[in-house]
């Protein structure tokens, strides 16, 4: 167990939209190319082989699209 990635892991554990997102930004400088990809299928999405600048911008689209939906939602 000593091997599995903390920020992956917290990225995991967050229970909220805006929490996912304030990590991506925070640790994307830090992580490689499995972690991200990690992320990107802990959320259903499919990198097709994409870099890994684009799988997190792929994550942050997704991300902020969901935290807009259910904004929008919980208003009505």
């Amino acid at each position: 167990m000593d091997n599995i990635n903390e920020d992956l892991l917290r990225f995991l554990d967050a229970d909220e939209y805006e929490e996912k997102l304030e990590i991506l930004e925070e640790i994307k400088g830090r992580v490689d190319d499995h972690v991200v990809n990690m992320m990107a299928a802990s959320l259903s999405l499919s990198t097709g082989g994409a870099s890994k600048e684009a799988c997190i911008d792929q994550i942050r689209d997704y991300l902020t699209l969901q935290i807009q939906y259910d904004g929008k939602r919980m208003r009505q």
